[in-house]
């Protein structure tokens, strides 16, 4: 029994800034727990897989199990586990999201992201600011433009920086601007809502993780998190207080 996961595309995968300093910025690449999710359900189909929680010595693992056929009109599951780490806000569910991802990277998707070179960009080519903590911030977008997988390796890698007129920051084409990606309402909109949070605590103190947790417990978030305008009407308010 084999089963080989397709490698993940570029608007899959998402850029954050994991070190800075005035002399430029180091960025890591990862996927999120939806892209999984959407992986498992493209190549399976929804009815086989299956993930599971369970706590084992005070730290949370997940289990992801995938259902394959044996001929016989039955069904044999093989599962792997993996444990997660609390994220800095809602610390449980940031550990159940990061269990499911490493479980999923366990089956082998998105496991070419181990492969991702030293990802480097210099201060000609995005924005560092001093935040309130007095070290150097960068909140640019950076964005996956191209990305070429062979045999589990990333052979190529495109990167651009779309709060620079999506100048290309890594990879072929540095210094060229890329064509402006298909657009995406929501996409664009969470997009919008991020950046306002970040100006947003960059003015009043805390951090943009902390005030997405307060956007979320608006009674209104479950219903309206995919709506474009809600979302950009919630960034019109951070904005609107950050520019205050």
């Amino acid at each position: 029994m084999s089963i080989r996961f397709r490698p993940l595309r570029a608007e899959e995968v998402e850029c954050r800034v994991n070190q800075c300093s005035e002399k430029g910025c180091s960025l890591l690449l990862y996927k999120d727990a939806r892209c999984d999710m959407r992986i498992l359900d493209e190549t399976l189909g929804p009815d086989k897989w299956e993930c599971s929680y369970d706590s084992i010595d005070g730290k949370l693992f997940c289990t992801v199990g995938v259902c394959f056929d044996r001929g016989d009109g039955l069904c044999e599951w093989v599962r792997k586990q993996d444990t997660g780490t609390p994220s800095n806000m809602e610390a449980q569910k940031g550990e159940a999201s990061d269990a499911f991802k490493r479980a999923c990277f366990k089956w082998g998707i998105g496991r070419e992201l181990y492969t991702a070179p030293r990802i480097w960009v210099g201060p000609e080519n995005c924005t560092i600011k001093q935040g309130r903590n007095g070290k150097p911030q960068c909140y640019d977008d950076f964005r996956v433009t191209e990305l070429v997988v062979e045999d589990g390796q990333i052979v190529k890698l495109t990167i651009a920086n779309m709060s620079r007129r999506g100048v290309v920051v890594y990879g072929n084409g540095k210094g060229k601007a890329v064509a402006k990606p298909k657009a995406d309402p929501v996409q664009d909109a969470k997009r919008e809502l991020w950046a306002a949070l970040q100006a947003y605590a960059a003015k009043c103190g805390g951090t943009p993780e902390d005030a997405l947790e307060g956007v979320k417990k608006r009674p209104e978030w479950e219903s309206q998190q995919h709506s474009a305008e809600w979302l950009m009407a919630v960034a019109a308010e951070y904005r609107e207080l950050a520019d205050g």
